[in-house]
């Protein structure tokens, strides 16, 4: 993927980690899950490790997004430097 394609996919990135839709619908989950987590009772383990299971999830789909939008920052000013040449 050459950095245009990079820069192009963090834009995408960032613009699905701002839509106020996205973020709501994660937070929803989030809490979601964290309820499921704090009300399960001791020895429920299935529904514990079910919510852990997809709070780590959220987060990774977070982080991954995060990722394209670091990796297309840093495409964006490799571009900039290639054009100053």
């Amino acid at each position: 993927m050459d950095n245009r394609d990079k820069l192009n996919k963090g834009k995408n990135a960032s613009r699905v980690l701002d839509d106020p839709v996205v973020q709501d619908a994660l937070n929803y989950l989030e809490d979601m899950y964290t309820t499921d987590w704090k009300t399960s009772t001791v020895d429920d383990v299935v529904k514990r490790e079910r919510a852990f299971a997809s709070i780590s999830v959220l987060q990774d789909f977070k982080a991954a997004l995060r990722s394209y939008v670091d990796s297309g920052k840093i495409a964006g000013r490799q571009l900039e430097r290639d054009s100053k040449m």
